[in-house]
């Protein structure tokens, strides 16, 4: 894909995200915005349900007040009459008829007045014979006005509730006798008073509301959650009850004071709570549905005028980036060419762009770098061509330095008395570790290792003038400690670059076993006998090449047939893993210690095995030089001893 489809690409993509993201936010503002407005319209009706059904309490409050205060007069009146009729001797029948007329001419609807024992004796109702008792269980209403007759009260009003003998609905006021102690109790019919609540109250407006069509329901609730009014909208499915789990919801945002709102299906439903203003519904809660037609609607037409514009804002960007991606992938084309040419090999190669902006830049060290290039290649050229004369060098190194050290084996294989194996692998090309053995004469075995300070080539020409040296110092005789002295006074005798070697040289006297020894500042060899591994005993001394004179002691030790002495260089136990953990003489000792019944070939085999398996990937640090003797002795009981001693460790 070219950079200019991708500049394209990339732009019409940022494009299109920013226009639908634009989209997005407008049509969410537009929504939220609908959403408040549904809300606001919505508290707006609850705060008007509440004030209106506390006005249409109050008036219905004051109306029945002035009703009952005028019933008592009524009722008054009335004890003054029966009162002055009986005192002129009017019988009761004539008393009823006058109170039955009473009743027909104005508004009262019933009128009872009683004996000293609560007989309703004269009555506007005659076929109703009715006796007030004092009992509340019995008479929940009328018990109220028996205090009238104990002279206890005065006067007794009611408020207009529904009366037990029936479903009407009625407010009852009584009064005290005036000549002797008796109920004057005068009721009125309160269908007058339930019309005015109706056309003042809560029902009226909540009904004229959800006709009017803008709401879907209403459901005012009491501070209990029950439900004092209930309207919704005919044509529309039957909403569903609230739920125990909505009206604990619904009754603590009422205990909060706090407004909510939330879509349901298609309509949006609104919870407010009665404060103050709602009288004696304060601590309950006003619950409206409202449709979401005509805002879907908004929406909508918010939305597509959004992705319009958004069109239109798409497609002159759009062109506008055809137009930019072309003007910048050209030079970009251009340098595109160019590194093609190049990378054929053409390093003549120069670009030509006058922009003044990064690109023009770009190319300008484009060209410079083309031409560093081909300067840079030509000193690579020269620089390998040195480098390979170098590894070809260390190369004819390694092998002249490998050829040096004994790597025939067996090297002695006339000789049954002993067996030897040694190896060397440097860390490098070429190193500074060393190791040999020859005959001095027919019964003594001289064999060293040693290892040289640095690495490389320094290391290896020290290494081979050591090992010359040391051939030449052994074969004029003498114990190992006079070896090794005069093998150091010979390698400081010019010194110029002060560089030193470890070395331990030994000879075995291949007859009786007799291992005489000297050490010169070199790791001690291990000696691996019949019942285990241990280091031989340091006679001490220094490294060679350090102080011209410095003495050197000889040591002695025996080797008993079956037995065996293992030299090694620190590149074993100084090799390391990726986490820089040594090898360690201790697990050197390990390693010997089970592996002490091998031959000489396997155990330095193993061994090295061991070294490689432990560093794991991380690099060699050192050169690694090992070698291994197993003595067997030398007669044929001795060797038959040797190989049972031999058999019986493995």
């Amino acid at each position: 894909m070219t950079i200019k489809t991708q500049t394209l690409l990339m732009v019409t993509l940022l494009l299109v995200v920013a226009v639908f993201a634009t989209a997005g936010v407008v049509g969410w503002g537009s929504r939220r915005a609908l959403l408040a407005e549904s809300e606001t319209q919505g508290l707006v009706i609850a705060r008007l349900l509440a004030r209106s059904a506390a006005f249409g309490a109050q008036v219905t409050s004051d109306v029945e007040k002035a009703i009952g205060e005028q019933m008592i007069v009524e009722a008054t009146i009335a004890a003054h009459l029966v009162a002055l009729g009986e005192a002129a001797g009017v019988g009761a029948k004539e008393l009823n008829r006058r109170l039955k007329q009473i009743a027909d001419d104005t508004t009262l609807d019933e009128i009872w007045i009683t004996d000293e024992k609560g007989h309703a004796y004269l009555r506007n109702i005659a076929e109703v014979d009715f006796t007030f008792s004092p009992d509340r269980e019995k008479q929940p209403q009328a018990y109220a006005f028996w205090s009238l007759l104990t002279g206890k009260n005065k006067s007794v009003v009611q408020e207009a509730r529904q009366r037990e003998i029936d479903t009407e609905v009625f407010k009852y006021v009584g009064v005290a006798g005036v000549d002797k102690p008796r109920i004057v109790q005068v009721g009125y019919h309160a269908t007058m008073l339930r019309q005015l609540q109706q056309r003042m109250g809560l029902t009226r407006l909540v009904n004229q509301l959800v006709a009017e069509g803008s709401v879907i329901a209403i459901r005012v609730l009491d501070k209990s959650m029950i439900t004092v009014d209930y309207a919704e909208r005919v044509g529309y499915a039957k909403l569903p009850e609230p739920t125990e789990s909505d009206l604990g919801n619904i009754l603590s945002l009422a205990k909060a004071g706090q407004t909510q709102s939330f879509l349901e299906g298609s309509f949006l439903k609104l919870v407010a709570p009665i404060g103050d203003e709602g009288g004696e519904l304060k601590g309950g809660a006003i619950l409206v549905t409202l449709p979401t037609d005509r805002m879907q609607a908004a929406i909508r037409d918010q939305t597509r005028l959004a992705m319009a514009v958004s069109g239109l804002v798409l497609l002159f960007g759009s062109v506008i980036a055809i137009f930019g991606a072309r003007t910048i992938s050209r030079p970009i084309a251009d340098l595109t060419e160019m590194t093609r040419r190049i990378a054929g090999g053409d390093f003549t190669q120069r670009i030509d762009i006058r922009a003044k902006n990064e690109i023009g830049v770009l190319a300008a060290s484009f060209n410079g770098m083309t031409r560093r290039l081909a300067e840079s290649i030509e000193h690579l050229k020269e620089t390998t061509a040195a480098k390979e004369r170098i590894e070809s060098e260390l190369q004819i190194a390694h092998e002249i330095q490998m050829s040096m050290v004994p790597k025939i084996f067996p090297p002695f294989p006339d000789r049954s008395e002993f067996d030897i194996f040694a190896t060397l692998v440097p860390a490098k090309e070429v190193g500074g570790d060393l190791y040999d053995f020859f005959f001095i004469d027919d019964d003594h075995l001289c064999f060293a290792v040693g290892d040289v300070s640095g690495k490389g080539v320094p290391a290896s020409l020290f290494m081979a003038v050591t090992k010359t040296l040391f051939k030449v110092t052994a074969g004029n005789g003498g114990t190992p400690g006079e070896i090794l002295a005069r093998l150091n006074a010979e390698i400081c005798r010019d010194n110029e670059s002060c560089m030193f070697v470890t070395f331990f040289c030994a000879i075995l006297n291949i007859r009786t076993g007799q291992v005489d020894y000297s050490n010169g500042g070199h790791n001690l060899p291990y000696y691996l006998h019949h019942s285990g591994v241990s280091p031989l005993e340091n006679p001490g001394g220094r490294a060679l090449g350090l102080v011209e004179q410095s003495p050197y002691a000889s040591g002695r030790m025996v080797l008993s047939p079956g037995e065996a002495l293992l030299l090694y260089t620190d590149g074993v136990t100084e090799a390391m893993d990726s986490r820089e953990t040594l090898y360690s003489d201790q697990r050197l000792e390990r390693f010997l210690a089970s592996n002490r019944s091998s031959s000489p070939r396997q155990i330095i085999g193993d061994l090295v095995s061991d070294v490689r398996h432990f560093a794991g990937g991380a690099p060699q640090s050192d050169d690694i030089t090992v070698l291994a003797l197993l003595y067997f002795g030398t007669t044929k009981d001795e060797r038959r001893t040797g190989d049972q001693a031999h058999n019986k460790l493995a």
